[in-house]
């Protein structure tokens, strides 16, 4: 007897990864490279892993995988170029204005996926769910004009924070779109490829350090690529398929609140009183979405 992959894989895959990605900007803001560079290893470093996870799909499927068309290629290669634009941008924005301030602001992707999963995919957006989307986002301004108020913000900062979010909404809508009717690993491993090719050209062009002084150095690159890409990322990608890609959506809210907590406790970063609140209507928001929004599914 086969059991449901959602009831057995969805849920665990998506905790799983939420957790393992929320320690992505601590190891990013301690990398002895440049933002652009440091997106550059994240590929490289995860491809060896994915390809084995895509031979390793192939053979276990009990019929010959079908041919991707020309269309699979182009959308593989948009999911890939949209998760380039996420990286540079975000990797610039931890940079420039820490890791909680730039982790919220990338999560404003969550409306645009919720509104692209309603247009797109035709999934229901419950008054339930709305309620707890409206409060987790309360939560995210409430940390957002905290972190105004803390010396050393930056615009520009806020500024890529803001154009992480429209980058990863549009990549995590496309990977919905590609479950449908891809394996996990192929998707990801053919996207980070395409993602490698454009993430070269950009850290050509910002330039910053490319080389690791100390073997801590390379090894914060590899768990960027191997631990955070290939194993959470792809863990992600795994949920999207069994999950509504809005239900998974809010629920990535987590991450910049653990994010944050990590900010504050390993790194130091000030978690003022007013931060600290808006985590707490995150993770009451992401609690009220599912479920109130669950129960009308």
């Amino acid at each position: 007897m086969r059991f449901s992959p959602t009831a057995r894989f969805g849920l665990p895959a998506l905790a799983i990864g939420v957790l393992i990605i929320s320690f992505s900007p601590l190891l990013v803001q301690v990398s002895e490279v440049g933002p652009g560079a440091t997106a550059v290893y994240r590929a490289l470093f995860a491809l060896p892993a994915l390809s084995a996870w895509m031979l390793l799909e192939r053979r276990q499927e009990p019929v010959a995988p079908r041919k991707l068309t020309a269309r699979d290629w182009w959308l593989l290669a948009l999911t890939g170029l949209f998760f380039a634009g996420d990286l540079v941008a975000w990797h610039s924005s931890i940079r420039m204005s820490g890791v909680a301030n730039a982790t919220f602001l990338a999560h404003l992707s969550t409306p645009i996926i919720s509104l692209g999963a309603w247009l797109l995919f035709g999934e229901r957006l419950t008054l339930g769910f709305m309620a707890g989307l409206v409060l987790a986002m309360a939560g995210t301004a409430l940390i957002m004009g905290a972190s105004s108020l803390v010396e050393g913000g930056s615009l520009l900062g806020d500024g890529l924070g803001l154009l992480t979010a429209f980058f990863y909404g549009a990549y995590l809508l496309t990977i919905k779109h590609l479950r449908e009717s891809l394996p996990s690993g192929l998707i990801m491993a053919v996207s980070t490829g395409f993602s490698l090719i454009a993430l070269v050209a950009a850290a050509l062009v910002m330039g910053g350090g490319f080389i690791p002084v100390t073997l801590l150095g390379w090894g914060t690159l590899v768990a960027i690529g191997l631990v955070i890409h290939a194993g959470g990322q792809g863990l992600i990608t795994v949920a999207f398929r069994h999950l509504s890609a809005s239900f998974a959506s809010v629920a990535l809210l987590a991450t910049p609140v653990l994010a944050a907590l990590f900010g504050w406790l390993l790194l130091g970063e000030t978690l003022t009183l007013l931060q600290s609140l808006g985590c707490a209507a995150v993770l009451a928001g992401i609690a009220l979405s599912q479920r109130l929004g669950a129960a009308k599914r």
